[in-house]
């Protein structure tokens, strides 16, 4: 497995040195010319004061800035698009869960492959402090790819995966989706990017990545192995 931190914050980092790049290389051809002919054919008294009212054209150059930025933008658009896929399309061997947010804290039900769930962790809503107990943290495995369905009970929420940089609508009576997978064990932020009312400040809750052999051990209901030491599971 290759050793990267998290999905798919990779891919957005790949796309914004990409988009940098290309920005910054149109700018330079298209500012260096530009300042060099602001200051050539800049004003001066008595030059040119009457202005040239004869066009000239030249097919070449017209093709050749036409063709050139037609051919830039199907690129970036292509490379975008798959891009875009990757992010969205979680693996065919992710691990399914189901989050149900409300105000101002979220349900998370562990589903097997027939879509039963065999374990459920509630996150409540605690407006004065932004420490969860162990038993309120969402444990997933390291280096295994997670699909979240997402809904909602009220309002309009947002699953926001801040190591994950990945974030989607929760809907009431709809199910939307995104997955992300984290190669690092730790604990990670959780948040609500959807203003949904006074308590939204602290609509948050914890990701406790995990080695894959704890998280079994967790699922099976052996709630200590999740609350070990993570410097354990790092050198595993």
């Amino acid at each position: 497995m290759e050793q990267v931190f998290a999905y798919p914050a990779k891919w957005w980092s790949e796309a914004v040195a990409v988009w940098l790049v290309v920005a910054v290389v149109i700018y330079i051809i298209v500012a260096v010319p530009g300042i060099y002919f602001i200051m050539k054919y800049r004003f001066k008294p008595g030059e040119r004061e009457i202005g040239d009212h004869e066009n000239h054209g030249h097919w070449g150059l017209e093709a050749l800035w036409t063709i050139v930025p037609t051919i830039i933008v199907l690129v970036l658009a292509t490379y975008s698009f798959a891009v875009f896929k990757k992010q969205r399309t979680a693996p065919p061997d992710a691990m399914v869960i189901k989050v149900t947010g409300f105000m101002w804290g979220w349900e998370t039900e562990y589903l097997d492959e027939q879509g039963n769930t065999v374990k459920k962790v509630l996150t409540v809503f605690n407006p004065t402090s932004y420490e969860l107990p162990e038993d309120q943290k969402i444990v997933v495995p390291a280096g295994k790819p997670v699909k979240a369905l997402l809904t909602s009970r009220d309002v309009i929420h947002s699953f926001y995966v801040k190591p994950a940089m990945i974030t989607e609508d929760m809907v009431p009576g709809r199910i939307t989706h995104l997955w992300f997978q984290i190669n690092e064990p730790g604990e990670y932020w959780i948040f609500c990017r959807e203003f949904c009312g006074t308590g939204h400040s602290h609509m948050f809750a914890k990701l406790k990545v995990v080695p894959p052999e704890q998280f079994a051990a967790w699922l099976k209901g052996e709630t200590n192995v999740a609350n070990r030491d993570l410097e354990e599971g790092q050198n595993i």
